[in-house]
């Protein structure tokens, strides 16, 4: 004991327990004490920093999978609560095309959150292993600093489209198959990222367009659609007759088993809407599930031309006007005029 303590007496190290007084216990070598215990602090530091790095980096990963996996799993908006089971039909049909949509885009978020988030980690664990070693932040921070002011305005449009995307991608507004209209282009979304949205037009054109730039989207496949039928009819047709006609088709539509669990609710019959001098167009809606609508149109509209063809009320013979040239319409003009003048 009084060896020992004759021993802290004269140890060159700081008080307590640390590297130099553990080296200088082992060795009795005051210089090695001294470096070796600076060496093994720095050492000692920069370990407690990069694993507390790395803790810090899988909770919050942790975390940041949880709550996206919670605020997409969300699902949107659903107008009519009534009829979800068979708009579940429609879903179902989506599902088994193109996959489930929330765990593409949880798995999406998750990756670039996590990854931005792994970059600040990294940093800041960067800034305190430099200063552990004693090294001046501030001129670093502020060249950083500079260089992110700089940097933010040459990317700014970038930054607002990878913004715009993330946002896109949380509240759900379309996604990989979905027929959209975003103003400039409007088509069928073959490949969504979370700085471009790809669609792909009715003529085939592939389009490009930046998140960043858009301003508002209609979605032609989320839930339900209405689909309007509007049927010309002569100016001299019986439009009562012509009503009942196109009722009862809607009705017998809807009735047959291919089409009647696509239907979401009874065919509407809303009569003429406008009045021409060459025609009377009369308007039919149907609310169909919202990947039938397109299908469910064309077969309206053929099945209604058809009755009212057979009713006589449509007669493509006699219907449309006739225009005659001016200049035949001049001479036959001339010619009798030329005829009635006394000679």
């Amino acid at each position: 004991m009084e060896l020992l303590a004759a021993t802290e007496g004269t140890s060159p190290c700081d008080p307590g327990f640390n590297s130099c007084s553990l080296l200088y216990k082992i060795t009795g070598n005051e210089e090695f004490a001294l470096d070796g215990g600076v060496v093994l602090d720095k050492i000692g530091q920069v370990l407690l920093i990069v694993v507390a790095a790395f803790f810090l980096r899988w909770l919050v990963n942790r975390a940041i999978g949880r709550i996206i996996k919670q605020v997409t799993s969300i699902k949107g908006p659903q107008s009519i609560a009534e009829l979800a089971d068979k708009l579940g039909s429609g879903n179902s049909r989506r599902d088994e095309l193109l996959g489930d949509r929330s765990d593409k885009r949880a798995e999406t978020l998750t990756g670039v959150l996590q990854h931005v988030a792994g970059i600040v980690i990294f940093t800041i664990a960067f800034m305190l292993v430099l200063s552990a070693f004693n090294v001046n932040l501030a001129p670093i921070l502020a060249s950083a600093g500079i260089a992110g002011i700089a940097i933010g305005f040459g990317a700014q449009n970038l930054v607002q489209d990878y913004l715009a995307g993330i946002f896109i991608l949380i509240e759900d507004q379309y996604g990989v198959g979905d027929v959209v209209d975003v103003g400039d282009a409007s088509g069928v979304v073959v490949d969504m990222g979370l700085r471009v949205t790809t669609l792909r037009s009715l003529d085939g054109t592939l389009w490009y367009v930046r998140n960043g730039q858009i301003l508002r989207v209609g979605n032609s496949s989320q839930g339900w659609a209405y689909v309007v039928v509007d049927t010309p009819l002569p100016p001299s047709a019986d439009i009562d007759r012509a009503g009942e006609i196109i009722t009862q088709v809607a009705a017998a539509f809807v009735e047959e088993e291919e089409w009647s669990t696509h239907i979401l609710k009874e065919p509407e019959y809303l009569g003429p809407i406008e009045m021409t001098i060459d025609e009377i167009k009369v308007r039919l809606g149907v609310r169909t599930a919202s990947d039938q609508q397109w299908a469910a149109g064309r077969e309206l509209r053929l099945r209604v031309t058809e009755a009212l063809r057979e009713a006589g009320i449509i007669d493509p013979a006699t219907s449309g006007r006739i225009y005659v040239p001016r200049s035949a319409a001049g001479g036959a003009a001339g010619a009798a005029g030329a005829a009635g003048t006394p000679a």
